[in-house]
């Protein structure tokens, strides 16, 4: 998915506007939980998420969602990521 649909997806499905997120190299954050849903569009670098259920790296171009509340982990691989976060 390029930037353009993305966007366009946010909107229609009631996300609010993208936000562009840099995230240095080999980050790992420790499981945590938002109080918001969140829409993300990988533009660049590795984006591993990882759930109770498991884990999935999603490459540019991949989008994943995450609803609110789920008990969660993000991490990056050493290249550093840039993703679009769109949340509702």
């Amino acid at each position: 998915m390029n930037e353009a649909q993305f966007r366009r997806q946010l909107q229609e499905q009631g996300y609010g506007e993208a936000e562009s997120l840099e995230c240095e190299a080999n980050m790992a954050k420790d499981m945590h939980v938002h109080e918001f849903s969140a829409s993300v569009l990988v533009l660049r670098g590795a984006f591993t998420l990882v759930t109770e259920d498991g884990s999935a790296t999603h490459q540019p171009g991949d989008t994943c969602k995450l609803p609110a509340g789920t008990l969660h982990a993000e991490q990056t691989g050493a290249d550093g990521t840039t993703i679009l976060i769109g949340k509702k």
